[in-house]
């Protein structure tokens, strides 16, 4: 589609994919991708959401090839399960004619026009900094994590930044587990044995909470961890989780699809190439603005 096209008023069309699960993240990005549409669709877009029951690389790469070869969309947003393994599809679809934008998880060596999203590294940082001072900058803390992909990776090197900056803090080796839920307690259970906070680093940090209060330790061991919902919100009234960190799903939903539908108008790139999406800290006091 050229910029008379979509200057003409002609359809835009856009395809938005990435998961389902967990729904109390993603629904919110989808509200996020309806604003933008109610907000541009009298200019001629159209989205098309598709999302994905799993975390399924072989699912996302065959939907991502659907979507190009249909030739049905001017430009496909995604969010990559792994972003080194799309970097192949993203790069055959731009390749094809047809920009995308990546969302909540980037592909940066791929193609991809820019990127809407935290920074990873830095959601590490703060949740590092803000542990260390809630264990009074001295003790021992211990990190929870359930996958490796590049988020991951990005989380945990900026929580071990600042933690080494914390002399008097000691990091546990980190406790890998494939899912949270499929975890034994007795395994949660030992990890938190002598640990004074940890950092629940992966998507599902209501599962942790529910072990750390298993085991008999909630309001003793500081534990903080990502994303927000209704059992989360729960557990910070109940001083189970200390501080969550949330990521503006919202946002995230609505800044894809206008700088999508901003770049198919007028061919013309976002002055900046990462649009990092803020970064809250929530603790019991102000959890009601975020359920």
């Amino acid at each position: 589609m050229n910029t008379k096209e979509a200057s003409t008023g002609r359809k835009i069309s856009l395809a938005v994919a990435f998961p389902q699960l967990p729904e109390h993240f993603w629904s919110r990005v989808e509200l996020g991708v309806d604003a933008a549409v109610r907000e541009f669709r009298d200019s001629g877009l159209s989205v098309r959401m598709i999302r994905a029951k799993d975390y399924d690389l072989t699912e996302q790469t065959n939907t991502m090839l659907e979507l190009v070869d249909s030739g049905e969309y001017d430009a496909i947003a995604i969010s990559p399960n792994d972003p080194q393994e799309m970097t192949d599809v993203i790069d055959y679809a731009v390749q094809k004619g047809i920009p995308v934008g990546t969302f909540n998880s980037d592909s940066p060596l791929s193609s991809r026009l820019f990127y809407v999203g935290c920074d990873y590294r830095i959601a590490g940082r703060l949740a590092a900094d803000t542990l260390c001072r809630l264990v009074g900058r001295r003790g021992r803390v211990g990190l929870i994590m359930s996958y490796t992909n590049l988020q991951m990776q990005q989380k945990v090197t900026g929580f071990r930044e600042v933690v080494g900056r914390y002399h008097d803090v000691d990091l546990r080796a980190p406790l890998k587990v494939q899912r949270e839920e499929d975890t034994p307690a007795e395994t949660f259970a030992g990890y938190f044995e002598g640990l004074d906070g940890v950092y629940a680093a992966g998507a599902k940090l209501h599962i942790v909470a529910r072990h750390l209060e298993a085991a008999g330790l909630a309001g003793r061991v500081a534990l903080i961890g990502h994303d927000m919902h209704a059992e989360v919100y729960d557990f910070l009234q109940r001083d189970v989780v200390t501080a969550t960190i949330c990521q503006d799903p919202f946002r995230q939903g609505y800044l894809i699809v206008k700088s999508m539908f901003d770049y198919l108008s007028s061919r013309r790139l976002p002055g900046i190439r990462e649009n990092i999406t803020r970064l809250e800290l929530v603790m019991k006091e102000n959890a009601v603005y975020y359920v």
